[in-house]
């Protein structure tokens, strides 16, 4: 088995300890070979691993897959940040997670991801998949986006707002849900288009099949910066397209225990406070 460990290059106490609990862990099992990266871009070993382990918060978790995308290497989250809703797993729980790693006692979950392209005319330009969002926003935090948005080849509407996302049940958990987007089940076979302070009241958010196809164009003259992931910064032109789809690859998230699932519905409850009724 081999455990590849992805994390930031960072002198937060959590993450020091964490790392100091895997080592530990390490020294008694000589037979698993542990691969370390501490900027989470040394891609070729860690590509090369049975599963990663992401030590961080999320922004780590969505290092570690980027890291394995194409390759469906499971991936395992440990919380050394703050919310970490895609961090499953607490420090203590590490040496568990490790055995359970180690031993192949563990189930594993598939996310879908979007495929992000940028077309001039037919020709391809630019290609991003991502697990969580893409956002688009102007150049010039004083301006807004001025956008047309088809779906499946059909009008859909323009969007006059601060900017734009479209999500994935995982993405729908992140920046969409602070901008009022709804929560998706993660396995739910859905994306969120979700605009941010659109002028028209009457705007909403709304959830399209995984099947469709969604393509966005400036107009007005306008352009937009593209942001993948929170990661990848590009401009779209204009003249250019960008066109969304469902990506063949998917992100396969590790779990251990009653994790999955249950582990989601239990982390809204703790790390987004979903409380229930009031109690008196």
């Amino acid at each position: 088995m081999k455990i590849g460990i992805v994390s930031r290059n960072e002198k937060n106490p959590k993450l020091l300890e964490g790392l100091a609990a895997i080592r530990r862990w390490g020294k008694g099992h000589k037979d698993t070979i542990i691969y370390g990266s501490v900027r989470a871009q040394n891609f070729v070993p860690l590509q090369k691993c049975d599963v990663l382990i992401a030590i961080g918060g999320d922004g780590t978790v969505l290092s570690a897959a980027r890291i394995a995308c194409g390759k469906e290497i499971p991936i395992i989250g440990i919380n050394a940040g703050r919310i970490g809703f895609l961090a499953e797993y607490k420090l203590e729980e590490i040496p568990a997670v490790l055995d359970a790693l180690s031993n192949g006692t563990f189930s594993t979950q598939d996310r879908i991801m979007l495929d992000c392209s940028v077309y001039s005319g037919r020709k391809r330009i630019l290609n991003r998949i991502v697990l969580n969002e893409i956002f688009l926003h102007s150049h010039a935090p004083e301006k807004m986006v001025n956008l047309e948005v088809k779906v499946n080849d059909k009008f859909l509407t323009e969007y006059w707002a601060d900017s734009l996302m479209l999500a994935t049940p995982t993405g729908s958990t992140a920046y969409s849900l602070s901008a009022g987007g709804p929560i998706i089940y993660p396995s739910a076979e859905a994306f969120v288009l979700n605009p941010v302070n659109p002028m028209s009241l009457s705007v909403r958010p709304i959830i399209i099949p995984s099947s469709s196809v969604c393509k966005i164009k400036c107009i007005s003259g306008n352009t937009a910066e593209m942001v993948f992931d929170g990661h990848f910064k590009e401009t779209l032109k204009q003249d250019f397209e960008l066109v969304i789809c469902r990506s063949r690859s998917v992100t396969r998230f590790a779990h251990i225990g009653e994790g999955g699932e249950f582990g989601f519905v239990q982390a809204l409850r703790e790390k987004l406070g979903w409380t229930g009724k009031m109690k008196v």
